[in-house]
């Protein structure tokens, strides 16, 4: 006996209800409640996952195309006063990168202030802020 593509398909297909609500505190963090009414503080910033990526992709386009700032800040048309910011994102500790890629990072973190203030090159000073 043969199966059809159809009864396959019927056995791959499995539906899974998962009880959910999702909650907004503030503009950019929703929290997603779930059933037992406990919120999920593991929530990424996506504000901050993209500037660090952004900052990464910026050191590897200026190291490959062996440009300096000026040039790279005029291909972009962006201020080096912005440029210099983001790409000072890279000198982030590896703990505090991971924490923001996984949702971990301390709730005062924002983008925000990382830009506007300067923060210390050594990275276990920059832990302890």
């Amino acid at each position: 006996m043969t199966k059809t593509l159809e009864n396959e398909e019927e056995l791959l297909v499995q539906k899974v209800k998962i009880p959910f609500k999702i909650l907004k505190r503030d503009k950019h963090k929703p929290h997603i409640i779930k059933p037992n009414n406990s919120v999920d503080e593991k929530i990424m910033d996506d504000i901050l996952v993209q500037a660090l990526g952004k900052a990464k992709l910026w050191e590897n386009e200026l190291m490959r195309d062996e440009i300096d700032l000026e040039e790279f800040c005029e291909k972009k048309k962006l201020t080096m006063k912005y440029v210099i910011k983001v790409l000072r994102l890279n000198t982030l500790s590896p703990g505090i990168k991971a924490a923001i890629m996984n949702g971990t990072q301390a709730k005062t973190l924002v983008l925000k202030d990382l830009l506007k203030k300067p923060f210390p090159l050594l990275w276990g000073e920059q832990e302890r802020m």
